[in-house]
């Protein structure tokens, strides 16, 4: 105005961010041509005013963070940021990935960063990969790509790395099912377990295998292979129970693991559990005697066998000793027998022999005792074996034998016979027989009465007939020796009767007729 025309008037430049990185940028601050009623100033051009807006955008991009994160084997994720510094003047792409893949991945591959959403930070995921090794905790790098854009300051723009470890979670091992409670039969019954390994090795992982008692039990396969294909995968491993022959009870025994062979640092060494197994005992002491009944020997001589054998194997000498119950009507050899852990479950064969004791006294039963056994064995000893019965043929049949009956001759001029008579078998109590003659008249008999007992029962007694003369002349004359019934309390000769003698007495007397001529 008229009063102010010659007070400076101050105008403000306000500068404007425009986000983007442009350098310095010059502009002019355009001043209008005056307007006024006044002709001197009316459309006068006023000077404009150039100004330089000093650029405080840089181009870049943050990355946060770009270390310390951390990821699991177990699948746990972390994650970080991506924003640009500034905004571009076309799309901006940041590709993404990993350094190792078998530790961790990223996501998304890649982010693009447009006019608008420039400044707004883009979250990237990470994630820990399981790789089944004992590898411990492992750095891996999430590699951010050159930014790509036709934005001259972005083209090429190198983005921050991000730093993370996967965290391991796993621990080499051997894992051993079950390690305890298998049991295996002395017939063969077999148990099974299982090995495998807890991680994936670098190299092939051996473990051998043994039983601590080959005599009870055994192992296949005797040494496993693992290999970073199988190494999760079970493998069956298989006890046999061997039968030893011994009552020696339910036995425990282990299947012994050795430690591991391998290259793979973390596996090489370690100590696997031993697996414990029991076997079924099927084994009990005993004495087996075959037959134990239905023999028969004859006094004649004849024999019958039987067999003796261990039910298992002794730990010790085991011997049995064996006699008879009646020797007088069998004998027995040999008179023991042995047992060793060689021979133990072969048949030792007892021979048993008639005796002829010279009685009638029908077949006569007796019995082999088999004594209780002796051995240090405590299995073993004291048992006593089945007892065998046993009979005794007998072939002895009670009579009287006199010899001869018949075709004895006497004579009446005192001619004499003989006869003998004899018992067949031993008496058990005196035997009497008496004698007597028919015809006394024509015969008599030397001993009325014979006596038998169990010392002269064989020994034939002789008995003498002697013939008598009648004087009459009769011819000869047929008479009998008369045995009586045997006396005896022994039942079998008690009344029996032995056959008569037959006797002819020969005469000796004439018929003579005497003439007498009368004297003269």
């Amino acid at each position: 105005t008229s009063a102010n025309w010659n007070t400076q008037q101050t105008v403000t430049v306000t500068p404007v961010n425009d986000d983007i990185d442009d350098d310095d940028v010059t502009y002019a601050i355009i001043t209008g041509n005056a307007a006024s009623a006044d002709a001197n100033y009316s459309n006068m051009n006023v000077a404009d005013v150039s100004v330089v807006n000093r650029d405080d955008d840089t181009a870049g991009a943050t990355v946060s963070p770009t270390s310390g994160l951390t990821t699991t084997e177990a699948g746990g994720t972390a994650t970080f940021t991506i924003r640009l510094n500034s905004r571009p003047t076309a799309n901006v792409t940041v590709g993404l990935s990993s350094s190792n893949t078998l530790e961790g991945t990223v996501s998304p591959a890649s982010v693009t960063f447009t006019n608008a959403n420039w400044s707004t930070p883009q979250i990237v995921t990470v994630t820990g990969v399981n790789d089944n090794i004992d590898d411990d905790d492992v750095a891996f790098t999430i590699i951010t790509s050159n930014a790509t854009s036709t934005d001259a300051k972005y083209s090429g723009l190198v983005v921050a790395d991000v730093s993370v470890t996967n965290m391991d979670d796993d621990v080499a091992g051997v894992t051993v099912t079950p390690t305890s409670g298998l049991t295996t039969t002395e017939a063969g019954g077999t148990a099974t377990f299982t090995v495998r390994l807890n991680t994936r090795p670098t190299a092939n992982v051996v473990i051998n295998l043994t039983s601590n008692n080959t005599n009870e039990g055994t192992v296949l396969p005797v040494s496993l292979t693992f290999t970073s294909a199988n190494w999760s995968t079970p493998q069956t491993v298989t006890v046999k129970g061997v039968d030893d022959d011994v009552d020696d009870g339910n036995v425990a025994y282990t299947i012994i693991t050795s430690n591991t062979i391998s290259t793979d640092t973390k596996y090489s060494g370690m100590d696997v559990p031993d697996v414990s197994v029991t076997n079924t005992n099927n084994d009990t002491a005993g004495i087996t005697v075959t037959p134990t009944t239905g023999l028969s020997t004859t006094e004649a001589g004849g024999t019958a066998t039987f067999t003796i054998r261990l039910n298992t194997r002794p730990t010790a000498n085991v011997s049995i000793a064996v006699s008879s119950s009646n020797i007088a009507e069998g004998t027995v050899l040999p008179a023991s027998v042995t047992f060793t852990s060689s021979n133990w479950n072969t048949p030792q064969t007892i021979t048993i022999t008639g005796v002829d004791d010279d009685i009638d006294d029908d077949n006569v039963a007796y019995t082999i005792i088999t004594a209780a056994a002796v051995s240090s064995d405590t299995k073993y000893n004291g048992i006593n074996p089945a007892d065998v019965s046993v009979s005794n043929t007998d072939n002895d049949t009670a009579g009287i034998t006199v010899n001869p009956i018949s075709g004895l001759t006497t004579s009446e001029a005192g001619g004499t016979a003989t006869f003998t008579v004899r018992l067949n078998t031993r008496p058990t109590a005196n035997v009497t027989i008496g004698l007597t003659s028919s015809n006394t008249a024509e015969g008599t008999v030397s001993s009325g009465l014979l006596t038998f007992t169990n010392v002269n029962w064989n020994t034939p007694q002789t008995v003498t007939i002697t013939g008598v003369d009648d004087f009459v002349a009769d011819g000869n004359k047929a008479y009998t020796i008369v045995t009586a019934p045997a006396t005896s309390s022994d039942i079998k000769y008690n009344g029996l009767n032995a056959s008569d003698i037959s006797v002819t007495n020969t005469d000796n007397d004439v018929v003579e007729l005497l003439l007498l001529q009368p004297q003269v």
